[in-house]
C-alpha cells in the first residue's frame, strides 16, 4: 500500500508516519498542497490513496486535488481536516471522502481501508501466475467496488482477454492457494453476475477459461456451497491498528 500524505503540522507528520510504520503503509509526505501535486506528478499511478489536508500553505488541499484529478490518474483521496465547512467544497473538487482531525487511528484505518478496495486481475508473466489488484478508474468504479464488497464480492478478470466476473471476495487466496501452492493446472469458482452466472474453470497453462452458464436458480442453490468453502481462504494475517 502507496499512501501520499499532504500535511504541514510537523506534530501530524510524525504521528502519520508512526501509523504508517504500524501499518505496513508506503508513504511519502508533502508539507504543501504544491508538494503533494509534485509526488503526484512524480510518482503518477504509484499511489493506492492520498491522506489531504485542507489548510495548508503555499497551496491548499482542494487546489491540490483538482490539480492531481486534471493531471494524474486516479487514485482515492480523503480529506483530513478539522474544519467541517469544507465538506461540501472539498467533494466538489474531487475528494472521495471527508474526515475531521482529530480521528482515532482505528477509524482512519477503517476508512483508508474501505477505500482502498480494488478489482483483481490474474495474469502470466515468464510463465508465472499472479494476482494483481487494479485501482479504480474512477470515483464512479470505486463507489461500485465499496458496494461490492459490503455484499462479499470483488471483481475478476483475465488479462489479454474480454472475460469480467463477480466473485467471492475470497478469490484471490483461492486463486493464489490453487494455482500457486497446490500448483494446480485448474481452478473453478462462481462467476455471481446476476445476469449471466455461470461456472468458471481457469487453466493455468495458457490462462484459458471457459463458463458453463447455470440458471440463477441453480446460482442460488450452489452460492452457499461456495461461501462455505471460501471461508478457508480469509486472510486472517491482520495488522491491528493503533488505538
Amino acid at each position: 500500500m502507496n499512501i501520499l500524505i499532504a500535511e504541514d503540522a510537523p506534530i501530524l507528520q510524525s504521528l502519520n508516519i508512526r501509523l504508517m510504520e504500524h501499518w505496513g503503509y508506503d508513504f511519502d509526505i508533502a508539507s504543501n498542497g504544491k508538494e503533494a501535486v509534485e509526488y503526484a506528478l512524480k510518482n503518477d499511478g504509484k499511489y493506492d490513496l492520498g491522506l489531504m489536508d485542507i489548510e495548508m500553505p503555499i497551496m491548499n488541499g482542494m487546489e491540490a486535488t483538482q490539480r492531481i484529478r486534471q493531471e494524474t490518474k486516479y487514485f482515492p483521496i480523503i480529506a483530513y481536516t478539522s474544519n467541517p465547512s469544507h465538506r461540501r467544497q472539498c467533494l466538489e473538487y474531487g475528494c472521495d471522502a471527508f474526515v475531521e482531525k482529530p480521528m482515532m487511528p482505528g477509524r482512519l484505518y477503517k476508512k483508508i481501508k474501505e477505500l482502498t478496495v480494488k478489482s483483481l486481475l490474474l495474469c502470466i508473466e515468464k510463465n508465472n501466475i499472479s494476482i494483481k489488484q487494479v485501482t479504480p478508474m474512477s470515483s464512479d468504479e470505486l463507489e461500485e467496488l465499496r458496494k461490492l464488497e459490503k455484499q462479499g464480492l470483488a471483481k475478476f478478470s483475465l488479462i489479454g482477454t474480454e472475460y469480467k466476473f463477480l466473485v467471492h471476495k475470497n478469490i484471490q487466496n483461492k486463486l493464489s492457494h490453487d494455482f500457486i501452492a497446490e500448483k494446480k493446472l485448474l481452478s473453478e469458482f462462481i462467476d455471481r453476475s446476476p445476469d449471466s452466472p455461470g461456472i468458471i474453470h481457469v487453466y493455468a497453462s495458457n490462462l484459458h477459461a471457459n463458463k458453463k452458464f447455470i440458471s440463477t436458480e441453480l446460482l442460488n442453490q450452489l452460492i452457499p456451497e461456495e461461501d462455505k468453502k471460501m471461508e478457508q481462504f480469509t486472510d486472517k494475517v491482520v495488522r491491528a491498528p493503533l488505538s
